[in-house]
């Protein structure tokens, strides 16, 4: 009984482990949202794929493709965010603000220097039409920031629960919160920190992105390239279910264990007859 009691918290923290590692994945990978911009005189869409800190663009105006980095940038006494294409800080905050105030920001320097006649044909493109970028548009900071939060909070508390569960196997701690009784507290709290992560960012994407990804060409006042129906939300997104599942299946197997532990006999106690004189020599 002693070692199925041991087993199931070492399973706890097997699977807290794939859910860390999984929660990183999601964090770090480039596949929130996945989308095509549409240009009219373009050979085909361009493909854009980013995460929630840096992305790339593949503009396809010639039959030679331009690759370019994304990275996002905010500007939070203005609530807005967009995925720059500028390498340097202070060149993504001016770009923001030129098409906040209806400027053509500067074209985006390439990821790579092998399709140079083909950025020049693309802002001959770009050139040729004019639209106004409204506030609206722009990626909403404050639920951006939020989503931050709380996927590193859930990958803060998904260590802790890998942290407590290894030390429950290896010792019994004192204090309630640090041994069995708080890893329910914290494998609870990855699976609300992740659904709400899920929620924040699903209605980023209803709200806005599935109309306007906001990178530089959707945004700008003199693009032509649209995104509206074309984008969709990555594979770094929908991993996010697998974490809520395996610290639902850590709740479980905690609750199988205190299971096992009542359905145990009581220890045996030994009545003694106080009134036997044989007592007294004792």
């Amino acid at each position: 009984m002693a070692k199925t009691k041991w087993n199931l918290l070492f399973a706890t923290f097997v699977l807290s482990c794939l859910s860390l590692a999984t929660l990183i994945v999601s964090l770090c990978t480039p596949y929130w949202v996945v989308s095509e911009a549409h240009e009219s005189r373009a050979s085909k869409n361009s493909e854009v794929q980013y995460g929630l800190f840096s992305g790339s663009l593949t503009r396809n105006v010639l039959l030679s493709p331009s690759s370019f980095d994304l990275t996002v940038i905010c500007l939070y006494e203005h609530n807005v965010c967009v995925y720059s294409c500028q390498k340097e800080e202070a060149k993504r905050e001016t770009e923001l603000l030129d098409m906040m105030n209806g400027r053509t920001p500067t074209e985006c320097p390439l990821a790579n220097t092998k399709t140079i006649s083909a950025t020049k044909s693309a802002d001959i493109v770009m050139a040729n039409s004019s639209k106004v970028a409204l506030k609206d548009e722009f990626i909403n900071a404050g639920l951006w920031v939020t989503t931050v939060i709380f996927l590193a909070l859930a990958t803060a508390f998904s260590g802790g629960s890998a942290s407590f569960s290894i030390i429950n196997v290896l010792f019994n701690p004192v204090e309630p919160i640090f041994g069995v009784f708080g890893l329910y507290i914290w494998n609870g709290i990855v699976i609300g920190a992740t659904l709400i992560t899920m929620i924040l960012w699903g209605a980023l994407f209803g709200t806005q992105l599935s109309n306007n990804i906001g990178i530089t060409d959707t945004l700008t006042p003199v693009a032509p390239y649209s995104s509206t129906g074309l984008a969709a939300l990555g594979a770094s997104y929908w991993i996010l279910f697998l974490p809520m599942l395996l610290h639902g299946a850590n709740i479980g197997l905690l609750l199988w264990r205190q299971y096992e532990i009542n359905k145990e006999p009581p220890p045996t106690t030994i009545d003694v007859d106080k009134s036997d004189l044989t007592f007294m020599m004792f």
